[in-house]
């Protein structure tokens, strides 16, 4: 098996993962070796995971009572729980809402600030494809996060899709 350190090694399981003890971050490769056969114990299915630089973002899409299939844009891995730094829009959406979307998030900021830069074009695209997808098929709900948007590419690093 050939991957980079650090890494993370995930058990193929259902729901928040960290939360079920289902996520090791791993440095080295001793660390690697002992996380791979804990989770294989515990959970069986692993998955390795190269680390990812750039901003973690979640984008989703879930049916609301109200409005119908919306999409979500918010910052990922925890904060999407702890901070609770989403916006939601009703579909369909264009690229105008996508960046509306994104810019209404409290901590925005985060893509300017020390002068980086983060390939936000790509990652508007994404969410516009996201939305398509709600639009065209009987997803009732997908959850990307989370979603590294980088200074020049945006990756994907975990989906959860549940169908109609």
């Amino acid at each position: 098996m050939d991957f980079r350190l650090p890494c993370f090694l995930k058990a193929n399981t259902s729901g928040h993962k960290t939360e079920v003890g289902a996520v090791a971050k791993c440095e080295n490769v001793d660390e690697a070796k002992k996380a791979f056969r804990n989770l294989k114990k515990k959970f069986g299915e692993v998955i390795l995971q190269e680390n990812s630089d750039g901003v973690e973002m979640i984008v989703g899409l879930k049916e609301d009572a109200a409005f119908g299939k919306v999409v979500v844009v918010g910052f990922g891995g925890i904060f999407a729980e702890v901070k609770k730094d989403v916006v939601f829009r009703a579909l369909p959406v264009l690229r105008r809402d996508v960046v509306a979307m994104t810019k209404e998030l409290s901590e925005f900021g985060v893509f300017s600030a020390r002068g980086k830069k983060y390939n936000l074009e790509k990652f508007y695209t994404l969410v516009e494809k996201v939305a398509y997808l709600g639009e065209k098929f009987n997803i009732k709900e997908l959850d990307l996060n989370p979603v590294m948007v980088g200074e020049k590419n945006v990756r994907i690093v975990d989906v959860r899709v549940e169908l109609e």
